[in-house]
């Protein structure tokens, strides 16, 4: 599916437009350094949305650890061919990665790694695509509480799409289970101060909003929580902490914040924003800046920007898509038509880049095949591939997407099906006007 050619009514038109919004009278967005906004503030920090953080350890972790990782991810890919996806020893590298990427803990990445290359072994007596009798997570080869938390959220969505409730009271919210806890663990992650903790929030902050969005603001998903929880409560207190504290004012983003010298710095995290205001039926806040932001870090590098190293990557234009989609009813005319010159591009480089000859999914940028259908399906539903009535961004026709669905379905349908992510893939593959 490699030269599978779509054809999108007057494609060259949109390209060109995009073409011309690039080169004549943009405001020069390549000076990364210079912030978008500075505000004084009453406080002695002084506050930075545009900053990009530069880890003072991660390039060494990943020296150090690289070359395994790539050894054991091979092995994995290797194991994939053979007999499916290894589900828990993914986990693990899942979890070895974030901790290579987020931490300066070499005991803890190397504890990680010895768990893989047991696993790959010999398989450990844990079904990841079972619920836990112990704290109904799901994800049981993960250590760290978050990782289980967000890896339980898409097999409860997936129990729930099929009528059926968990078997396990879901006890693994107990570290978050009242406002106060809730509203103390996101104040605490909100901030990090890489030189003085070794440790950088990013990546437990974002999957933290992710899950607890869901699980609170999706009402399916609230009615499975345990009675003891006051969930509205919880989903007032998240709201709050998402509109009244993270949300910048100026640039309408979300992101992660540094200490650094003695400042506190914020960043425009294209992620963290997806997630924030994905799963709530009602705008927050600054969309209109949100709007003007997005536009702005286009050629930075993701999350910071749209840029992804000249890789395909359908997860990162999906939440450029989504995004695009829930700040368009508050874009300028001129900004709707770059939007649509973008998805064009997005959505052609999608189908001639992202999918494979066999009309399977390039794995290359994912852990996983699962993610690589996972987030291809999902860019190609949010932008209304499949489905006119999600095509919020153009009128305009799209030539024979059927012979496209069907040969994703036919690939899909080799998946494990108990994977969630193969699951939610199926459902919006198979989803209809």
């Amino acid at each position: 599916m490699k030269r599978h050619i779509v054809l999108l009514t007057a494609i060259s038109i949109a390209i060109a437009a995009g073409i011309t919004m690039y080169t004549v009278g943009r405001p020069d967005w390549t000076t990364v350094d210079e912030p978008l906004v500075q505000r004084p503030t009453p406080v002695h920090y002084r506050y930075i949305p545009n900053y990009i953080p530069v880890s003072p350890f991660k390039r060494e972790m990943n020296g150090r650890f690289g070359p395994d990782m790539r050894e054991l991810r091979r092995a994995i890919i290797a194991r994939t061919h053979e007999s499916g996806e290894p589900v828990c020893a993914m986990q693990i590298l899942t979890e070895a990665h974030t901790l290579i990427n987020y931490t300066n803990d070499n005991d803890a990445v190397r504890s990680r790694l010895a768990d893989l290359r047991a696993a790959l072994d010999t398989p450990p007596p844990i079904d990841p695509f079972q619920q836990s009798a112990e704290d109904g997570s799901w994800g049981g080869c993960f250590k760290a509480w978050y990782l289980r938390m967000h890896a339980s959220v898409d097999p409860l969505k997936e129990l729930v799409q099929a009528g059926r409730k968990p078997q396990y009271p879901l006890s693994f919210l107990a570290p978050v289970d009242s406002p106060e806890k809730l509203r103390a663990r996101l104040h605490d992650l909100l901030v990090s101060d890489l030189p003085r903790t070794g440790v950088d929030n990013r990546k437990e902050l974002n999957l933290t909003i992710t899950g607890l969005a869901q699980l609170l603001f999706i009402p399916e998903l609230a009615a499975q929580l345990p009675a003891s929880m006051p969930v509205a409560a919880m989903a007032h207190t998240l709201q709050d902490f998402l509109d009244n504290t993270a949300q910048d004012h100026e640039t309408g983003f979300w992101g992660a914040w540094y200490v650094v010298d003695g400042e506190i710095r914020k960043t425009n995290d294209l992620s963290i924003t997806f997630h924030a205001i994905s799963y709530r039926d009602s705008d927050p806040p600054r969309m209109k800046e949100l709007a003007d932001t997005l536009f702005a870090i286009r050629t930075r590098r993701y999350p910071y920007g749209w840029r992804d190293q000249g890789t395909q990557n359908n997860h990162h234009a999906y939440d450029v898509a989504r995004l695009l989609r829930r700040a368009w009813p508050h874009m300028t005319a001129e900004q709707r038509i770059r939007s649509a010159a973008e998805l064009t591009i997005m959505v052609a480089r999608s189908l001639n880049v992202s999918i494979n000859a066999d009309g399977s999914f390039d794995v290359t940028p994912y852990d996983s095949a699962s993610e690589a259908y996972y987030f291809g399906v999902s860019f190609l539903d949010e932008v209304g591939f499949f489905r006119p009535s999600r095509r919020f961004w153009t009128p305009l026709e799209i030539s024979d997407p059927e012979s496209l669905r069907a040969v994703l379905h036919k690939q899909l349908m080799k998946q494990d099906q108990r994977n969630a992510m193969i699951a939610a893939a199926l459902r919006k593959l198979e989803a209809r006007d």
